[in-house]
């Protein structure tokens, strides 16, 4: 059994906006899959339904066999095993590093202060912000604070953890650091299902890529042959287009 299994998703709001049409989608136990697709496809939508953020009109989200979908009572336990992580980092500002990963732990799950204080100190030294655990949000770098928000994600103990567009709104510079975190993960054995237009990423960090267009999967494939050869005139043009981007912003860098 997958441990995420994702049937026959539906997802609209009000009667004429369908966002996701029938999105059905396994992630295996210690599998990477990227989500690729166009802005407005529902790649990011796709992931606040299985967070629970967004509650679906039909199907089910199935997590190890349990159906967790559209749970509103007990959605806080469901978080607890499904992490995300998301592009505005969403750490509170009047609270040290060190306590804003300490509050889901302590709090919620009842964990011991002293045993994940542990956990978090080893956390933030193996993504190099370890000097960082006492200082406040406000002085820290976009990078700095989205490894914050990763290590607060992985102090929860998550099953599978969820990235939408983590590097979305970082300087060009501080993207590598925040996806040198992720690969790290992935060659870990960490369950995770990432949103990104970081097109050289996916390819290096996916063990499946799954394209998106229009509230569908249109394909669905391993790295090498997604971004080689295609099975879709649809994900050819997505491709294409990204080519002419980057050839684009090179030229503009001569």
């Amino acid at each position: 059994m997958a441990l995420l299994q994702i049937k026959n998703l539906e997802k609209s709001y009000g009667d004429s906006q369908i966002i996701l049409k029938g999105v059905s989608l396994d992630v295996e136990k210690g599998e990477v899959v990227v989500i690729l697709g166009p802005s407005g496809c529902g790649k990011s939508t796709l992931l606040r339904c299985i967070n629970g953020l967004e509650m679906i009109q039909s199907g089910e989200i199935l997590l190890d066999g349990e159906i967790v979908s559209n749970r509103k009572k007990d959605m806080h336990l469901i978080r607890q095993r499904i992490g995300m992580v998301f592009q505005s980092y969403d750490l509170f500002p009047n609270m040290t590093v060190l306590k804003n990963i300490l509050l889901g732990p302590v709090k919620a799950k009842k964990q011991d202060k002293r045993e994940v204080t542990i956990q978090a100190e080893k956390l933030l030294a193996k993504v190099g912000l370890s000097d960082k655990k006492n200082v406040y949000p406000r002085e820290l770098s976009g990078g700095q604070k989205q490894r914050v928000a990763i290590v607060r994600a992985l102090c929860m103990n998550p099953e599978i953890l969820l990235f939408d567009e983590v590097t979305a709104s970082l300087d060009p510079e501080m993207v590598r650091e925040v996806l040198d975190v992720m690969m790290d993960l992935a060659k870990e054995g960490r369950t995770m299902l990432i949103v990104t237009h970081q097109m050289e990423f996916a390819r290096a960090v996916a063990d499946r890529i799954v394209f998106m267009d229009e509230g569908v999967i249109v394909e669905e494939n391993n790295p090498e042959d997604f971004f080689t050869n295609p099975k879709t005139d649809r994900a050819k043009r997505f491709l294409e287009a990204f080519r002419f981007e980057k050839r684009m912003s090179y030229a503009e860098g001569i």
